[in-house]
Protein backbone atom coordinates (compact mmCIF):
# COMPACT_ATOMS: atom_id res chain seq x y z
CA UNK A 1 0.00 0.00 0.00
CA UNK A 2 1.49 3.63 -0.93
CA UNK A 3 -0.44 5.81 1.93
CA UNK A 4 2.57 7.48 2.70
CA UNK A 5 3.57 8.09 -0.98
CA UNK A 6 0.57 9.66 -2.02
CA UNK A 7 -1.84 10.58 0.99
CA UNK A 8 0.34 13.82 1.70
CA UNK A 9 -1.67 16.56 4.70
CA UNK A 10 -2.82 19.87 3.42
CA UNK A 11 -2.32 22.56 5.10
CA UNK A 12 -2.30 25.65 2.94
CA UNK A 13 -6.36 26.82 2.42
CA UNK A 14 -6.14 27.11 -1.10
CA UNK A 15 -4.99 23.45 -1.92
CA UNK A 16 -7.69 22.22 0.42
CA UNK A 17 -10.00 23.95 -1.40
CA UNK A 18 -8.62 23.17 -4.47
CA UNK A 19 -8.90 19.46 -3.40
CA UNK A 20 -12.64 20.39 -2.10
CA UNK A 21 -13.33 21.18 -5.69
CA UNK A 22 -11.87 19.04 -7.25
CA UNK A 23 -13.62 15.74 -5.47
CA UNK A 24 -17.09 17.90 -5.91
CA UNK A 25 -16.67 18.29 -9.18
CA UNK A 26 -15.61 14.34 -9.67
CA UNK A 27 -18.74 13.38 -7.87
CA UNK A 28 -20.94 15.83 -9.53
CA UNK A 29 -20.03 14.54 -12.96
CA UNK A 30 -20.20 10.93 -11.49
CA UNK A 31 -24.00 11.71 -10.47
CA UNK A 32 -24.66 12.67 -14.60
CA UNK A 33 -23.35 9.31 -15.57
CA UNK A 34 -26.11 7.39 -13.49
CA UNK A 35 -29.15 9.69 -13.93
CA UNK A 36 -29.19 9.69 -17.91
CA UNK A 37 -30.85 6.73 -17.61
CA UNK A 38 -33.95 7.50 -15.85
CA UNK A 39 -33.74 10.72 -17.91
CA UNK A 40 -33.90 8.89 -21.39
CA UNK A 41 -36.24 5.97 -20.32
CA UNK A 42 -39.43 7.11 -21.16
CA UNK A 43 -38.25 7.69 -24.81
CA UNK A 44 -36.50 4.11 -24.91
CA UNK A 45 -39.68 2.74 -24.00
CA UNK A 46 -41.96 4.93 -26.55
CA UNK A 47 -40.08 3.99 -29.16
CA UNK A 48 -40.54 0.48 -28.41
CA UNK A 49 -36.78 -0.52 -28.02
CA UNK A 50 -37.59 -1.58 -24.46
CA UNK A 51 -40.30 -3.00 -22.63
CA UNK A 52 -41.39 -1.48 -19.72
CA UNK A 53 -40.05 -4.51 -17.47
CA UNK A 54 -37.02 -4.47 -19.43
CA UNK A 55 -36.48 -1.20 -18.59
CA UNK A 56 -37.30 -1.91 -15.10
CA UNK A 57 -35.08 -5.11 -14.96
CA UNK A 58 -31.98 -2.89 -16.12
CA UNK A 59 -32.61 -0.39 -13.58
CA UNK A 60 -32.79 -2.56 -11.05
CA UNK A 61 -29.62 -4.46 -11.97
CA UNK A 62 -27.71 -1.04 -11.76
CA UNK A 63 -28.81 -0.80 -8.21
CA UNK A 64 -27.75 -4.34 -7.59
CA UNK A 65 -24.37 -3.95 -8.93
CA UNK A 66 -23.81 -0.35 -7.24
CA UNK A 67 -24.61 -2.12 -3.67
CA UNK A 68 -22.34 -4.64 -4.36
CA UNK A 69 -19.72 -2.57 -5.12
CA UNK A 70 -20.02 -0.18 -2.58
CA UNK A 71 -19.48 -3.19 -0.44
CA UNK A 72 -16.51 -4.43 -2.43
CA UNK A 73 -14.58 -1.50 -3.65
CA UNK A 74 -15.11 0.24 -0.15
CA UNK A 75 -12.70 -2.42 1.19
CA UNK A 76 -10.45 -1.78 -1.83
CA UNK A 77 -10.75 1.35 -1.37
CA UNK A 78 -8.88 1.06 2.28
CA UNK A 79 -5.89 -0.98 0.53
CA UNK A 80 -5.23 0.78 -3.07
CA UNK A 81 -4.51 4.02 -4.25
CA UNK A 82 -8.09 6.25 -4.25
CA UNK A 83 -6.23 8.45 -6.92
CA UNK A 84 -6.30 5.55 -9.74
CA UNK A 85 -9.36 3.92 -8.20
CA UNK A 86 -11.31 6.89 -9.14
CA UNK A 87 -9.51 7.73 -12.27
CA UNK A 88 -10.50 3.86 -13.20
CA UNK A 89 -14.59 4.37 -12.02
CA UNK A 90 -14.91 7.76 -14.17
CA UNK A 91 -13.35 6.50 -17.25
CA UNK A 92 -15.11 2.68 -17.19
CA UNK A 93 -18.06 4.31 -16.33
CA UNK A 94 -17.43 6.49 -19.04
CA UNK A 95 -16.79 3.47 -21.63
CA UNK A 96 -19.93 1.91 -19.81
CA UNK A 97 -22.09 4.88 -20.78
CA UNK A 98 -20.49 4.73 -24.85
CA UNK A 99 -21.32 0.82 -24.41
CA UNK A 100 -25.53 2.13 -23.58
CA UNK A 101 -25.35 4.52 -26.51
CA UNK A 102 -24.31 2.13 -29.01
CA UNK A 103 -26.07 -1.29 -27.84
CA UNK A 104 -28.68 -3.08 -29.87
CA UNK A 105 -30.65 -5.32 -27.28
CA UNK A 106 -31.87 -5.20 -23.93
CA UNK A 107 -28.72 -7.65 -22.80
CA UNK A 108 -26.35 -5.35 -23.66
CA UNK A 109 -28.15 -2.97 -22.07
CA UNK A 110 -28.32 -4.66 -18.89
CA UNK A 111 -24.98 -5.49 -18.99
CA UNK A 112 -23.40 -2.13 -19.47
CA UNK A 113 -25.62 -0.48 -16.98
CA UNK A 114 -24.73 -3.38 -14.72
CA UNK A 115 -21.14 -3.00 -15.08
CA UNK A 116 -21.70 1.28 -14.87
CA UNK A 117 -23.37 0.60 -11.74
CA UNK A 118 -20.47 -1.56 -10.27
CA UNK A 119 -17.74 1.62 -11.92
CA UNK A 120 -19.95 4.50 -9.96
CA UNK A 121 -19.17 2.37 -7.30
CA UNK A 122 -15.66 3.15 -7.03
CA UNK A 123 -15.66 6.93 -6.63
CA UNK A 124 -17.63 7.63 -3.26
CA UNK A 125 -15.66 5.78 -0.50
CA UNK A 126 -12.26 6.87 -1.88
CA UNK A 127 -13.20 10.07 -1.81
CA UNK A 128 -14.37 10.18 1.88
CA UNK A 129 -11.12 8.27 2.49
CA UNK A 130 -8.83 11.32 1.00
CA UNK A 131 -10.87 13.70 3.32
CA UNK A 132 -9.82 12.10 6.44
CA UNK A 133 -6.34 10.98 5.46
CA UNK A 134 -5.22 14.58 3.35
CA UNK A 135 -7.29 16.99 5.51
CA UNK A 136 -7.28 18.18 9.43
CA UNK A 137 -9.48 19.37 12.09
CA UNK A 138 -12.56 20.93 11.03
CA UNK A 139 -11.35 20.48 7.53
CA UNK A 140 -12.41 17.00 7.95
CA UNK A 141 -15.77 17.25 8.80
CA UNK A 142 -16.52 20.41 6.53
CA UNK A 143 -15.65 18.89 3.43
CA UNK A 144 -17.54 15.68 3.84
CA UNK A 145 -20.89 17.96 4.61
CA UNK A 146 -20.35 20.20 1.92
CA UNK A 147 -19.85 17.50 -0.75
CA UNK A 148 -23.63 16.69 -0.61
CA UNK A 149 -23.97 19.52 -2.53
CA UNK A 150 -22.46 18.05 -5.76
CA UNK A 151 -25.43 15.46 -5.43
CA UNK A 152 -28.12 18.11 -5.62
CA UNK A 153 -26.59 19.96 -8.55
CA UNK A 154 -25.20 16.72 -10.12
CA UNK A 155 -28.93 15.58 -10.26
CA UNK A 156 -30.27 19.03 -11.82
CA UNK A 157 -27.60 19.05 -14.27
CA UNK A 158 -28.14 15.39 -15.52
CA UNK A 159 -32.09 16.03 -16.20
CA UNK A 160 -31.63 19.61 -17.63
CA UNK A 161 -28.74 17.81 -20.22
CA UNK A 162 -30.49 14.85 -20.76
CA UNK A 163 -33.56 17.28 -21.72
CA UNK A 164 -31.54 19.50 -23.88
CA UNK A 165 -29.95 16.41 -25.98
CA UNK A 166 -33.15 14.75 -26.31
CA UNK A 167 -34.38 17.86 -27.68
CA UNK A 168 -32.00 17.79 -30.96
CA UNK A 169 -31.14 13.90 -30.57
CA UNK A 170 -32.04 10.36 -30.57
CA UNK A 171 -32.44 9.22 -26.76
CA UNK A 172 -28.31 7.41 -27.54
CA UNK A 173 -26.75 11.25 -27.49
CA UNK A 174 -27.62 11.47 -23.84
CA UNK A 175 -25.49 8.45 -22.91
CA UNK A 176 -22.58 9.08 -25.11
CA UNK A 177 -22.83 13.04 -23.73
CA UNK A 178 -22.70 11.50 -20.74
CA UNK A 179 -19.84 9.58 -21.83
CA UNK A 180 -17.31 12.47 -22.60
CA UNK A 181 -18.18 14.39 -20.01
CA UNK A 182 -16.85 11.13 -17.26
CA UNK A 183 -13.61 10.95 -19.79
CA UNK A 184 -12.93 14.18 -19.53
CA UNK A 185 -13.08 14.15 -15.69
CA UNK A 186 -11.09 11.22 -15.12
CA UNK A 187 -8.07 13.16 -16.72
CA UNK A 188 -8.79 16.28 -15.18
CA UNK A 189 -8.98 14.54 -11.83
CA UNK A 190 -5.65 12.27 -12.85
CA UNK A 191 -3.91 15.93 -13.12
CA UNK A 192 -5.57 17.69 -10.51
CA UNK A 193 -4.77 15.18 -8.11
CA UNK A 194 -1.34 14.96 -9.02
CA UNK A 195 -0.70 18.69 -8.74
CA UNK A 196 -2.62 19.07 -5.52
CA UNK A 197 -0.06 16.19 -3.54
CA UNK A 198 2.80 17.79 -5.54
CA UNK A 199 2.03 20.53 -3.33
CA UNK A 200 1.24 19.38 -0.39
CA UNK A 201 4.33 16.89 -0.16
CA UNK A 202 6.88 20.40 -0.61
CA UNK A 203 4.43 22.62 2.23
CA UNK A 204 5.84 23.96 5.16
CA UNK A 205 9.29 22.68 4.96
CA UNK A 206 10.34 23.96 8.13
CA UNK A 207 7.57 21.62 9.99
CA UNK A 208 9.88 18.88 9.97
CA UNK A 209 8.35 17.25 7.17
CA UNK A 210 4.65 16.75 6.80
CA UNK A 211 4.73 13.11 5.22
CA UNK A 212 7.12 11.91 8.25
CA UNK A 213 4.59 13.74 11.19
CA UNK A 214 1.71 12.11 9.03
CA UNK A 215 3.32 8.13 9.25
CA UNK A 216 4.19 8.90 12.72
CA UNK A 217 1.40 10.20 13.87
CA UNK A 218 -1.65 7.93 12.45
CA UNK A 219 -0.10 4.92 11.72
CA UNK A 220 -2.99 2.69 11.62
CA UNK A 221 -3.94 0.20 14.14
CA UNK A 222 -4.69 -3.41 12.83
CA UNK A 223 -8.36 -4.73 13.17
CA UNK A 224 -9.90 -6.96 11.20
CA UNK A 225 -13.20 -5.42 9.89
CA UNK A 226 -15.25 -8.00 11.98
CA UNK A 227 -13.82 -7.22 14.94
CA UNK A 228 -14.49 -3.86 14.42
CA UNK A 229 -18.06 -4.15 13.92
CA UNK A 230 -18.82 -5.92 16.41
CA UNK A 231 -16.66 -3.61 19.11
CA UNK A 232 -17.67 -0.24 17.59
CA UNK A 233 -21.70 -0.90 17.58
CA UNK A 234 -21.85 -0.65 13.58
CA UNK A 235 -24.17 -3.61 13.93
CA UNK A 236 -26.58 -2.02 15.87
CA UNK A 237 -26.83 0.54 13.12
CA UNK A 238 -28.03 -1.91 10.00
CA UNK A 239 -31.94 -1.52 10.59
CA UNK A 240 -31.50 1.91 10.62
CA UNK A 241 -29.27 2.61 8.08
CA UNK A 242 -31.86 0.80 5.88
CA UNK A 243 -34.93 2.50 7.35
CA UNK A 244 -33.10 5.76 5.93
CA UNK A 245 -32.49 4.42 2.62
CA UNK A 246 -36.12 3.32 2.77
CA UNK A 247 -37.14 6.72 3.22
CA UNK A 248 -34.59 8.94 1.48
CA UNK A 249 -34.91 7.26 -2.02
CA UNK A 250 -37.45 4.63 -1.93
CA UNK A 251 -39.93 6.89 -0.79
CA UNK A 252 -38.65 9.68 -3.13
CA UNK A 253 -39.28 7.96 -5.79
CA UNK A 254 -43.31 7.28 -5.18
CA UNK A 255 -44.10 10.76 -3.73
CA UNK A 256 -45.33 11.84 -7.43
CA UNK A 257 -47.45 8.94 -7.89
CA UNK A 258 -48.45 9.52 -3.89
CA UNK A 259 -49.41 12.88 -4.47
CA UNK A 260 -51.01 12.24 -7.80
CA UNK A 261 -53.12 9.39 -5.97
CA UNK A 262 -54.08 10.94 -3.20
CA UNK A 263 -55.36 14.35 -4.55
CA UNK A 264 -56.35 13.69 -8.60
CA UNK A 265 -54.09 15.64 -9.94
CA UNK A 266 -51.98 15.83 -12.81
CA UNK A 267 -48.90 13.35 -12.67
CA UNK A 268 -46.50 16.46 -14.80
CA UNK A 269 -47.99 18.69 -11.94
CA UNK A 270 -47.01 16.15 -9.21
CA UNK A 271 -43.73 15.78 -10.86
CA UNK A 272 -43.16 19.64 -10.18
CA UNK A 273 -44.06 19.67 -6.56
CA UNK A 274 -41.79 17.01 -6.37
CA UNK A 275 -39.12 18.80 -7.77
CA UNK A 276 -38.29 20.90 -4.60
CA UNK A 277 -37.49 18.05 -2.22
CA UNK A 278 -33.87 17.69 -3.46
CA UNK A 279 -33.07 21.05 -2.73
CA UNK A 280 -34.93 21.10 0.64
CA UNK A 281 -32.93 17.85 1.15
CA UNK A 282 -29.20 19.77 0.89
CA UNK A 283 -30.85 21.68 4.14
CA UNK A 284 -30.09 18.42 5.75
CA UNK A 285 -26.92 17.80 5.17
CA UNK A 286 -26.32 21.40 6.86
CA UNK A 287 -28.82 20.51 9.94
CA UNK A 288 -26.42 16.91 10.29
CA UNK A 289 -23.23 19.08 10.96
CA UNK A 290 -25.05 21.70 12.92
CA UNK A 291 -26.68 18.62 15.34
CA UNK A 292 -23.59 16.95 15.20
CA UNK A 293 -21.60 19.82 17.10
CA UNK A 294 -24.39 20.68 19.38
CA UNK A 295 -24.57 16.77 20.43
CA UNK A 296 -20.60 17.15 21.15
CA UNK A 297 -19.86 15.13 18.40
CA UNK A 298 -22.26 12.08 19.59
CA UNK A 299 -23.07 10.14 16.21
CA UNK A 300 -26.32 8.41 18.06
CA UNK A 301 -27.75 11.49 19.80
CA UNK A 302 -27.78 13.24 16.74
CA UNK A 303 -29.46 10.33 14.38
CA UNK A 304 -31.78 9.77 16.96
CA UNK A 305 -33.22 13.18 16.68
CA UNK A 306 -33.14 13.11 13.27
CA UNK A 307 -35.07 9.72 13.17
CA UNK A 308 -37.59 11.44 15.40
CA UNK A 309 -38.14 14.24 13.41
CA UNK A 310 -38.76 12.19 10.76
CA UNK A 311 -41.25 9.77 12.53
CA UNK A 312 -43.20 13.65 13.76
CA UNK A 313 -43.41 14.13 10.01
CA UNK A 314 -44.75 10.96 9.23
CA UNK A 315 -47.43 11.55 12.00
CA UNK A 316 -48.32 14.78 10.38
CA UNK A 317 -48.41 12.96 6.97
CA UNK A 318 -50.67 10.64 8.47
CA UNK A 319 -53.33 13.01 10.08
CA UNK A 320 -52.92 16.04 8.29
CA UNK A 321 -51.34 15.19 4.56
CA UNK A 322 -54.39 15.63 2.94
CA UNK A 323 -55.24 18.87 3.70
CA UNK A 324 -53.16 20.79 0.10
CA UNK A 325 -51.03 18.99 -2.27
CA UNK A 326 -48.25 21.46 -1.23
CA UNK A 327 -48.73 20.94 1.97
CA UNK A 328 -48.04 17.31 1.71
CA UNK A 329 -44.92 17.83 -0.12
CA UNK A 330 -43.88 20.12 2.51
CA UNK A 331 -44.14 17.49 4.95
CA UNK A 332 -42.64 14.63 2.74
CA UNK A 333 -39.94 17.18 2.42
CA UNK A 334 -39.21 17.65 5.87
CA UNK A 335 -39.11 13.82 5.92
CA UNK A 336 -36.56 12.96 3.47
CA UNK A 337 -34.39 16.29 4.57
CA UNK A 338 -33.77 14.28 7.73
CA UNK A 339 -33.22 11.61 6.48
CA UNK A 340 -30.42 13.32 4.08
CA UNK A 341 -29.04 14.45 7.42
CA UNK A 342 -29.08 10.86 8.78
CA UNK A 343 -27.10 9.74 5.56
CA UNK A 344 -24.35 12.47 6.13
CA UNK A 345 -24.03 11.48 9.83
CA UNK A 346 -23.40 8.06 8.91
CA UNK A 347 -21.81 8.02 5.63
CA UNK A 348 -19.74 11.06 5.26
CA UNK A 349 -19.06 12.34 8.77
CA UNK A 350 -18.98 8.90 10.78
CA UNK A 351 -16.71 7.20 8.93
CA UNK A 352 -14.08 9.93 9.45
CA UNK A 353 -13.67 7.84 13.06
CA UNK A 354 -11.75 5.22 12.06
CA UNK A 355 -8.45 6.62 10.48
CA UNK A 356 -6.27 5.10 12.81
CA UNK A 357 -7.60 1.94 11.73
CA UNK A 358 -7.22 2.55 8.16
CA UNK A 359 -10.77 1.48 7.45
CA UNK A 360 -12.09 4.62 6.39
CA UNK A 361 -13.27 3.63 2.97
CA UNK A 362 -14.07 0.24 4.28
CA UNK A 363 -16.94 1.46 6.55
CA UNK A 364 -18.37 4.19 4.45
CA UNK A 365 -18.53 1.72 1.57
CA UNK A 366 -20.37 -0.72 3.73
CA UNK A 367 -22.66 1.81 5.23
CA UNK A 368 -23.53 2.99 1.66
CA UNK A 369 -24.22 -0.30 0.43
CA UNK A 370 -26.88 -1.26 3.35
CA UNK A 371 -28.77 2.18 2.97
CA UNK A 372 -28.98 1.19 -0.98
CA UNK A 373 -30.51 -2.30 0.78
CA UNK A 374 -32.81 -0.56 2.25
CA UNK A 375 -33.65 1.51 -1.13
CA UNK A 376 -33.89 -1.36 -3.27
CA UNK A 377 -36.23 -3.14 -0.63
CA UNK A 378 -38.43 -0.46 -0.03
CA UNK A 379 -38.40 0.46 -3.83
CA UNK A 380 -40.46 -3.29 -4.19
CA UNK A 381 -42.48 -3.64 -1.19
CA UNK A 382 -43.93 -0.15 -1.37
CA UNK A 383 -44.91 -0.98 -4.79
CA UNK A 384 -46.90 -3.80 -3.40
CA UNK A 385 -48.26 -2.40 -0.29
CA UNK A 386 -50.17 0.54 -2.10
CA UNK A 387 -51.62 -2.33 -4.49
CA UNK A 388 -52.55 -4.50 -2.02
CA UNK A 389 -53.08 -2.34 1.05
CA UNK A 390 -53.55 1.52 0.23
CA UNK A 391 -51.64 4.40 0.73
CA UNK A 392 -52.17 4.94 4.58
CA UNK A 393 -51.45 1.23 5.42
CA UNK A 394 -48.61 2.01 3.83
CA UNK A 395 -47.62 5.15 5.82
CA UNK A 396 -48.75 3.88 8.97
CA UNK A 397 -45.87 1.22 8.18
CA UNK A 398 -43.10 3.67 7.12
CA UNK A 399 -43.70 5.24 10.79
CA UNK A 400 -43.68 1.94 12.94
CA UNK A 401 -40.62 1.21 11.12
CA UNK A 402 -39.30 4.58 12.01
CA UNK A 403 -39.71 4.31 15.47
CA UNK A 404 -38.12 0.83 15.63
CA UNK A 405 -34.70 2.72 13.67
CA UNK A 406 -34.85 5.48 16.48
CA UNK A 407 -35.16 2.91 19.38
CA UNK A 408 -32.36 0.76 18.19
CA UNK A 409 -30.42 3.97 18.13
CA UNK A 410 -30.70 4.14 21.57
CA UNK A 411 -28.25 0.74 21.93
CA UNK A 412 -25.38 2.36 19.45
CA UNK A 413 -26.30 5.26 21.89
CA UNK A 414 -24.95 3.45 24.89
CA UNK A 415 -22.29 2.05 22.78
CA UNK A 416 -20.75 4.80 21.91
CA UNK A 417 -21.20 6.42 25.42
CA UNK A 418 -19.35 3.17 26.86
CA UNK A 419 -16.76 3.39 24.30
CA UNK A 420 -15.32 -0.16 23.29
CA UNK A 421 -12.89 0.97 20.72
CA UNK A 422 -11.17 4.38 20.23
CA UNK A 423 -11.44 6.38 17.01
CA UNK A 424 -10.75 9.73 15.53
CA UNK A 425 -13.10 12.41 15.26
CA UNK A 426 -13.35 15.21 12.59
CA UNK A 427 -11.54 17.23 14.84
CA UNK A 428 -8.54 15.12 15.11
CA UNK A 429 -9.62 14.10 18.90
CA UNK A 430 -10.18 10.47 19.97
CA UNK A 431 -14.00 9.24 20.35
CA UNK A 432 -15.87 5.94 19.88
Amino acid sequence: MDREKVLCKIRERKYVRRLFLLCWLVYCVSYIGRLNYSSAMAQIISERFLTASQAGFISMVYFFAYGTGQMINGFLGDRVNPKRMIFVGLFCSGLANAAMGISHSALCMALSWGANGYFQAMIWAPIIRIFAEMLQGEDRVNCSVNIVSSQIIGTLIAYLLSAGVLAVAAWPGVFIAAAILLAAASILWSIGFWDVCRHAENDSPQDGGIKEKYKQEEAPVQLSFGKLMTTSGILTLLIPIMVHGMLKDGVTSWVPTYISDSFGITASFSVLLTSILPVINLSGAYLARFVYQKTGERIGVSIFFFFTWAAAGLLLLCTAGKLFPVITACILAMITASMMAVNTLVVNIYPLRFLRYGRVSGVSGFLNAMAYLGTAISTFTIGLMVEYRGWQTTIYIWLVVTVLAGLLCLIFIKTESKGSICAVSGDGKERI
